[in-house]
């Protein structure tokens, strides 16, 4: 069991060394220890605590930092969507509004993180579908709020800082993070581990079989009802299915 918790956790760990997250100096690293594995059954907490207490002082940042990752679950993705529905499709309404006639842009909001000494970012991509050259998709990941990268973006797409914070007030009575326009709708709930879960919203009911039995796969698709799919991403690693 510990060798493979070590390799696992190996694989898991390795996106955050591509960003370059570092880890906070300030935070008292026991203490954070001891929050993240409370809840944890007894048995997995007991590996944590054997593979933590063996690793490098790097190998244990970097396992703080994905143990304190939020968590969700598809429990609440459901309740979400049964709660907040008039506000998951008023999102979809207002942002295809926003969005330039023949462009699919997807953008999440990153939350500060203290744990991992970033502040907030935002993560976007453009695809032009009139272009077949190299500037044909535009792609960055946590971009600052006042950096030049983002300002390319808002420039190509003529949005501002208002836009911003009109999307990002849509995503927060969404309580969501992130949307992608098309003709399916993608919106980002929350992010959980490495992985994380979205709403797919159609223009239309799914009414004909072969539509649901293709977005009712038993792992990554869910469908929930209606116009609605339940998806599940896993991100770098772990299963593609729903955890849950």
């Amino acid at each position: 069991m510990y060798r493979y918790l070590a390799i696992t956790f190996l694989f898991i760990l390795l996106p955050f060394a591509l960003f370059a997250q570092s880890f906070n100096k300030a935070i008292n690293k026991d203490s954070l220890l001891n929050a993240v594995v409370a809840d944890l059954p007894d048995t997995i907490r007991n590996n944590v605590l054997e593979v933590y207490h063996a690793g490098t002082e790097s190998d244990r940042e970097f396992l703080l930092m994905l143990l304190a990752m939020p968590r969700s679950s598809k429990t609440e993705l459901i309740k979400n969507i049964d709660t907040n529905y008039a506000s998951v499709s008023n999102l979809r309404t207002e942002y295809a509004k926003i969005v330039p006639k023949g462009l699919i842009v997807s953008i999440e909001f990153n939350p500060k993180n203290y744990i991992a000494a970033m502040d907030e970012t935002i993560d976007m991509e453009i695809v032009d579908s009139s272009r077949s050259d190299s500037n044909r998709i535009m792609r960055e990941w946590q971009m600052g709020y006042h950096s030049y990268k983002l300002k390319k973006f808002l420039d190509r797409l003529k949005w501002d800082n208002n836009t911003l914070v009109k999307i990002k007030g849509l995503l927060d009575a969404a309580h969501c993070v992130s949307i992608e326009n098309g003709a399916i709708t993608t919106i980002g709930y929350q992010r959980s581990g490495m992985g994380k879960y979205f709403y797919d919203l159609f223009d239309h009911d799914l009414t004909s079989n072969e539509e649901i039995k293709k977005y009712n796969d038993a792992c990554m698709y869910i469908f929930y009802k209606k116009n609605i799919v339940l998806e599940y991403g896993s991100g770098a690693t772990g299963s593609m299915c729903f955890p849950d």
